[in-house]
């Protein structure tokens, strides 16, 4: 007997691609100080979710990513290891880390300065934070959005609220 392999399971591991192609794009674009780094940013796509690797560089120290597995996060480790501005790569467990180790109990502000992130995003602190990475900004603390924010932004309302079982099958 043959053992079934699912369509799905090529598609899963860890995959570069174009940085635009990452889900956290604009979130990353906003708020670096320094955007002429997402020259060298990769997106980096783990069950088809990209999200960007965003390399070291003028006034950004360090980066890290969690992969959710060593075994993927060793294998994003060797991909970046030979990429412009991702120096000093290591694999820790399911985080990969780049550039220089974050020195421990740095102020928010400092933590972020270290990251080459601004004090306040270019679009306004619309854009949610993304998951998974070293991405959080402690500036960004608007959910859900803020009024005024860009109608692009805000959630669709539910048309109809139907109560559990009443809806028709």
């Amino acid at each position: 007997m043959t053992p079934f392999h699912s369509p799905a399971e090529p598609l899963l591991g860890v995959q570069l691609l174009a940085a635009t192609a990452a889900h956290d794009y604009e979130y990353w674009k906003s708020r670096l100080a320094n955007p002429g780094l997402l020259r060298d940013a990769v997106a980096v796509a783990l069950y088809r979710l990209p999200l960007l690797a965003v390399p070291v560089g003028t006034d950004r120290r360090g980066g890290l990513m969690d992969m959710a597995d060593p075994v993927f996060a060793e294998e994003l480790a060797d991909a970046l290891r030979e990429r412009p501005g991702f120096d000093q790569v290591t694999a820790s467990g399911q985080v990969v880390r780049w550039g220089e180790p974050m020195p421990e109990g740095l102020a928010p502000d400092a933590r972020r300065r270290f990251q080459g992130l601004r004090e306040e995003p270019r679009y306004g602190p619309c854009i949610r934070p993304p998951a998974g990475h070293g991405g959080r900004d402690e500036g960004a603390r608007s959910w859900p959005p803020l009024p005024g924010s860009p109608p692009d932004r805000q959630p669709t309302p539910p048309r109809v609220v139907v109560a559990a079982g009443a809806a028709h099958a």
